[in-house]
């Protein structure tokens, strides 16, 4: 009986101490079934504010990623980032996967004509995320608020929140006084000099820097004693393939003029002062300014004359021999510029140029490279005179002063107006009328 006892004793403890681990068991299912969350409503951009930002999932402050076919980031070099940002002469190197970064997206909905993007998160869960602008804007002119206060950036450089209730989430995008609060980027213009030349600002205007997508005119001063009838004015955008090489500091912007890595300007004007004015469109990255090509008076006519024998010796070679040396047709080709001023009635002109083969009045050639000067008179202030060529100035939109000339011997009253084309490198015609 004792021993029947003992043994019914045994199972009745084992059981009874079974017991408080099944019901905690049953209460871990019913807590996690009944954990409680809360909605979080990041409020989306603004039709004006359409691709200038968004909100990213952040995990120990770093942005996350997904593959997306029509991603614009790729994986290189151990992190992400826009092709745009691989010098050229790399960019075959890079995976050929696409990427976007992970957006805290769920149900949109619209309050007061506001559209929000909801996520569920649960009570007492710490929320991390980022805000990623386009290259438009200036990511560090993003101000977010939570529930109307402002959010700093935690030591991760992230934005982080303990929920405990429903939150809305939004940045600004105009201050209290209606302006905006969200900047654009800003990008610098390095404005160069160098012997013959200078650069320089338009006239009684300061130097600034210039908004994501903006423009920026500029004027290049010629020194007494150059010639800068075979000057190239070229734009370097960022960084290019020889900088990553060499250095940014370095003075590299001849040979990316050689390889076509600059962007070529052409002169739309004269100032008032004799320089010729420039403009860069759509600026979207730091530039720089390149000059190449001004010459001292005393050299142009040596260096046309080398040019020549080059050419015929290219020439020689190619009819004896039979070697192709078509790679020097961009420095010693030959180009014919013509002139018509038929419809110019009362105009007269007068072409200024270093060297040339005159096969008419109004036809000459000039070797590749060179360029010439018009200058254009008219008898009255009052008179329309337009001055067009193709290729470079096919709408006549070229702007240059009128100067007085007074002739103190026949007391005749006259207005002269300087054009120049810079730099042929094409068959051109001038249309005056």
């Amino acid at each position: 009986m004792k021993k029947a006892l003992s043994v019914f004793l045994s199972i009745l403890m084992i059981f009874m101490c079974t017991v408080p681990a099944f019901a905690a068991e049953g209460d871990v299912t019913d807590s996690t079934e009944n954990t409680k969350t809360y909605t979080v409503k990041f409020r989306q951009p603004s039709n004006a504010f359409k691709d200038g930002y968004m909100f990213v999932k952040s995990v120990n402050g770093e942005i996350q990623y997904e593959e997306d076919p029509n991603g614009i980031y790729v994986f290189y070099d151990n992190r992400f980032m826009t092709m745009d940002n691989i010098y050229p002469s790399f960019q075959d190197q890079v995976p050929p996967e696409r990427y976007s970064p992970v957006q805290l997206t769920g149900e949109i909905v619209t309050e007061n004509g506001e559209n929000f993007a909801c996520v569920e998160v649960a009570e007492g869960e710490t929320l991390t995320f980022r805000v990623m602008t386009s290259k438009k804007y200036n990511v560090h002119t993003a101000a977010v608020f939570i529930n109307g206060q402002r959010a700093y950036l935690n030591p991760m450089n992230e934005y982080s929140v303990y929920v405990d209730r429903d939150l809305k989430i939004h940045v600004a995008e105009y201050d209290n006084n209606g302006n905006e609060a969200l900047l654009k980027s800003h990008y610098n213009v390095k404005l160069t000099s160098g012997e013959g030349y200078k650069v320089k600002t338009l006239k009684d205007q300061n130097y600034g820097v210039v908004y994501y997508g903006g423009s920026f005119e500029f004027r290049v001063q010629i020194a007494s004693g150059f010639v800068a009838s075979g000057m190239t004015v070229s734009v370097q955008r960022g960084n290019n393939d020889f900088s990553a090489i060499f250095g940014e500091d370095e003075d590299l912007g001849a040979i990316g003029n050689l390889f076509g890595e600059n962007e070529e300007l052409i002169s739309y004007g004269i100032d008032e002062d004799g320089c010729r004015l420039y403009r860069i469109e759509n600026i979207t990255d730091d530039c720089k300014i390149i000059i190449d090509g001004v010459q001292e008076e005393s050299s142009v006519g040596i260096m046309s004359f080398f040019k020549r024998i080059i050419r015929l010796i290219a020439n020689l070679l190619s009819g004896l021999l039979g070697i192709d040396l078509g790679f020097l047709d961009s420095i010693t080709a030959y180009y014919t510029v013509s002139i018509d001023a038929s419809q110019a009635d009362g105009v007269t002109y007068e072409i200024i140029r270093s060297n040339s083969d005159e096969l008419s009045p109004s036809e000459f050639t000039v070797t590749s490279g060179e360029g010439i000067t018009i200058v254009v008179t008219k008898k009255s202030l009052n008179d329309t005179v337009n001055v067009m060529w193709t290729p470079g100035n096919e709408s006549g939109s070229y702007t240059t002063p009128w100067i007085l000339d007074y002739n103190t011997i026949t007391g005749e009253v006259s207005y002269s107006a300087v054009y120049n084309i810079d730099n042929i490198s094409a068959d051109t015609q001038i249309i005056i009328s």
